[in-house]
């Protein structure tokens, strides 16, 4: 007769085994060498000479499930980690995770840390494998010169390098439409959460068509600081910023294809805002092309570029400082379904006054002239 303890045990387990059923772990580890340098800098003592490195890129671990509630109706959840291999460091949710409901008939609720049409339609358009590393598009969209990412309001909407129009937004609601026809919608609200002080929220919304070969998206996004008019510098510059954002792709082959994004961004400044900046508004365009061609029945090459316009609508000193061009080279090859090695080489010229620096992979105190260069070659596989 078995003793009651180890019956106790197995029927835990078989709970256990019952209770994880549903649930999938999944992720990826995507690992690049790296040499990387920002020169040319206005002055010269700012110079960052070459460093080599090891990149973690977007490199995590996630975990999800459902429950089926009958009717087509699902319970959803999702929690995604950080995980730098290079460093040992690794953050808890700190990518998309969330509960909600979804149904065939009638779409999609979540609730959490969640992705917008606009940081979505960026990772879709972006040329490189799940849209990460130092050739990253978003090192130029939706920055506003950069002035959107080192606002004191706006910076904490952001992450890094990382504008708040291509960052996950935090205490969220999102609800997508089903598709109809290749189209589908969704909207967006993320609260501020404050019980004092400032009330920021960012609103989003956004509408896609996509039949396997042409992608089409538009998204516009409100992101607010809730600060009054009369707030003062070290509060915030910008009482809001509007970006819309437009994008299209067109699929030859799972391996070749082309590409076009377009962003235009808006900030609205306070009283002392317009005072530093010299208007009430600030307003950049900045647009990608990309594309990629097949090599083989594994292979691709991939090329990027882009183009951040002046800064209009303030002073005549400011407009230089949006000024930048972004190009990207490389090859990928696919080793198998879920392995994959690459080799990149990635170069922002910044205008003389401008400090625009990768997105992921950031080489950090980038001065205004300076411009960042990298050669990158690495693996990445998912599971």
């Amino acid at each position: 007769m078995k003793h009651p303890h180890t019956l106790l045990a197995i029927a835990i387990a078989s709970l256990s085994s019952a209770a994880l059923a549903d649930v999938t772990l999944y992720g990826s580890i995507d690992e690049t060498l790296e040499s990387v340098s920002a020169r040319g800098a206005a002055n010269s003592a700012q110079n960052i000479g070459q460093t080599t490195r090891i990149n973690s890129n977007s490199t995590f671990i996630g975990f999800k499930g459902s429950e089926d509630l009958g009717n087509g109706l699902k319970a959803i959840w999702q929690v995604e980690n950080s995980i730098a291999l290079d460093t040992g460091a690794g953050n808890f949710a700190t990518r998309d995770s969330f509960v909600g409901l979804t149904s065939p008939s009638m779409g999609m609720l979540q609730l959490g840390l969640l992705t917008s049409s606009a940081r979505a339609m960026g990772g879709i358009y972006d040329i490189n494998k799940a849209a990460t590393g130092i050739g990253l598009s978003a090192a130029l969209l939706g920055k506003l010169g950069n002035f959107a990412i080192t606002d004191p309001a706006l910076k904490t909407q952001a992450a890094g390098q990382i504008g708040q129009f291509d960052n996950r937004l935090r205490n969220s609601v999102q609800y997508t439409t089903p598709t109809f026809s290749h189209f589908s919608a969704s909207a967006l609200y993320s609260a501020g959460e404050n019980s004092s002080g400032p009330r920021a929220y960012n609103a989003n919304l956004g509408v896609k068509y996509d039949n396997g070969s042409l992608y089409a998206g538009l998204a516009y996004t409100r992101s607010t600081t809730g600060v009054d008019d009369s707030a003062t510098l070290s509060t915030s510059a910008f009482r809001r910023v509007d970006d819309l954002r437009a994008a299209a792709i067109y699929r030859f082959s799972a391996n070749t294809r082309i590409g076009v994004i377009y962003d235009r961004t808006e900030g609205d400044l306070t009283q002392a805002g317009a005072k530093l900046y010299g208007n009430r508004s600030l307003k950049q365009s900045v647009w990608y092309v990309n594309g990629s061609l097949g090599i083989g029945a594994n292979g691709r090459l991939i090329a990027q570029y882009g183009q951040a316009g002046k800064l209009s609508g303030g002073s005549s000193s400011l407009a230089d400082s949006g000024k930048a061009q972004h190009y990207e080279l490389g090859y990928e090859h696919d080793l198998s379904k879920r392995t994959l090695v690459k080799v990149l080489y990635s170069e922002i010229r910044n205008n003389s006054a401008a400090k625009y620096d990768f997105a992921i992979g950031s080489i950090g105190g980038v001065a205004a002239g300076a411009d960042p260069k990298g050669f990158a070659v690495g693996l990445r596989h998912s599971f």
